[in-house]
């Protein structure tokens, strides 16, 4: 059972904001997973585990999370769990989630903008 502990709304890029969970794995453990990236592009959202990145001898960069499963099917669980998880949490605290902008119905003049 993953819980909601905090959510946290974002405004940057491709970022939507941040979620905090707790996942309890054998009683008494539990893990508390911080900065979960919650994003967006156009109508498609997805969450990412935290990561770090390495420079390689290459020049290339590599990142690697901070956090995983050591069985990755439980990762992509984890994280599909989330979608449900967060709609509900973020109801439940009032926090309004960001749309995706629809750019078919958006105004094609300056003077039809709302504002």
């Amino acid at each position: 059972m993953v819980e909601i502990i905090r959510y946290e709304s974002a405004n940057k890029n491709k970022t939507i904001g941040f979620v905090e969970v707790r996942v309890p794995i054998v009683k008494p453990t539990v893990i508390v997973l911080r900065k979960i990236s919650h994003l967006q592009s156009g109508d498609r959202r997805w969450f990412n585990l935290p990561s770090f990145s390495r420079e390689n001898p290459d020049g290339t960069i590599a990142y690697f999370k901070y956090f995983e499963f050591e069985t990755q099917v439980y990762n992509g669980q984890l994280l599909e769990a989330l979608n449900q998880k967060v709609r509900e949490y973020c109801k439940e605290q009032g926090i309004h989630e960001v749309e995706p902008m629809n750019l078919d119905t958006f105004p094609t003049s300056m003077d039809e903008l709302p504002f």
